[in-house]
C-alpha cells in the first residue's frame, strides 16, 4: 500500500507543477501581448512628444543665447535697386550667413551637452492608456540620447502677396536627430525647426491690367484694337469724289431693261 501512496503523491505533485507552469506560461504570453499592443504605443507616444518639447525648448534657448551677437537680419539681405524699376535683385550677405550659421552650430553643440542621457518619466497610467490613473502609478524611465550634431542651414522662403508683390523670409532651419530608448526598444526622432530672422516686402509696379490664372474674379473685356490703316478715315466721301461702287465690290451683273415697242 505503501507504494500506490507515494505514486499518488508524486503524481499530485507533478500536476500542481504543471498547473502552476501552464498558468505562469499564460500570464507571462497576457503580459507580453499587453505591454506590446497596448503600452507600448503609448509609451512611444509620449516620448515622442516629449522629446518634441524638449528638443524644440533647446534650441529656441540656444537661438536666444546668442541672438545679440548675430548680425541684423536686414544687413544679410543686400537689395539690387533701379532707378526706374525699383528693387530688381536680392542677394544674400555671406559674410552675415557664414557668422550666423557659425554662432548657431556652437551654440547648439553646447546645449546639446546638456541633453545627453536625459531621462523621462512615463506614469503606468499614461502606458495603460487610462484617463483616470494618468498620472499614478510607478513611472517607467525613457532616456533621450541626441545623435551627432546639429544641421543649421540658412533657407529662404518666397510668398506672394497681392498684385506683383512678394515677401521674402529668411529661416534658420536647425535639425536634430533623437534617440528615445525605451525599455526593450529605442526609435529615432527627427526634430526641424525654423526661425525667422530676416523678412523683406518688395513691392513692385502694378501693371495696367492683371490677370491671375484660376482666380474667380471675371477676365476683363478690352475693345477690339483698329487694325484700318492710318489715313484711311471712315467719315463721308470728300465732295468732287465719284460715287460709284465701293473699292473691291462685286460688280452688277443683271441683265439690262428691255427697250419698250
Amino acid at each position: 500500500m505503501a507504494r500506490p501512496t507515494a505514486f499518488r503523491r508524486r503524481f499530485r505533485r507533478r500536476s500542481i507543477f504543471f498547473l502552476v507552469f501552464t498558468a505562469a506560461l499564460v500570464l507571462f504570453v497576457q503580459g507580453f501581448y499587453l505591454i506590446e499592443r497596448r503600452m507600448m504605443p503609448m509609451i512611444r507616444s509620449y516620448a515622442e512628444v516629449r522629446v518634441v518639447q524638449i528638443a524644440e525648448l533647446a534650441i529656441m534657448q540656444a537661438v536666444r543665447s546668442r541672438l545679440d551677437e548675430m548680425p541684423n537680419g536686414r544687413d544679410l539681405l543686400i537689395k539690387t535697386i533701379d532707378p526706374n524699376r525699383g528693387v530688381i535683385a536680392i542677394s544674400l550677405d555671406a559674410g552675415g550667413a557664414a557668422r550666423v550659421q557659425a554662432l548657431a552650430e556652437e551654440s547648439m553643440r553646447k546645449t546639446l551637452g546638456t541633453l545627453s542621457r536625459q531621462r523621462i518619466d512615463v506614469p503606468l497610467g499614461v502606458a495603460l492608456g487610462s484617463e483616470v490613473l494618468a498620472d499614478t502609478g510607478p513611472r517607467i524611465p525613457v532616456t533621450i540620447v541626441p545623435i551627432g550634431a546639429a544641421e543649421v542651414e540658412l533657407e529662404p522662403a518666397v510668398e506672394e502677396t497681392g498684385i506683383n508683390n512678394v515677401l521674402l523670409t529668411l529661416y534658420l532651419k536647425i535639425k536634430l536627430r533623437m534617440r528615445v530608448i525605451i525599455p526593450f526598444a529605442s526609435d529615432e526622432k527627427t526634430i526641424e525647426q525654423r526661425i525667422a530672422v530676416a523678412q523683406e516686402l518688395i513691392v513692385g509696379q502694378v501693371p495696367l491690367y492683371y490677370f491671375k490664372n484660376g482666380a474667380p474674379s471675371p477676365i476683363p473685356v478690352l475693345p477690339p484694337p483698329d487694325l484700318r490703316p492710318s489715313g484711311a478715315g471712315a467719315g463721308p466721301p470728300s465732295a468732287g469724289a465719284p460715287s460709284g461702287p465701293a473699292s473691291g465690290a462685286a460688280p452688277d451683273r443683271s441683265p439690262p431693261p428691255a427697250a419698250p415697242r
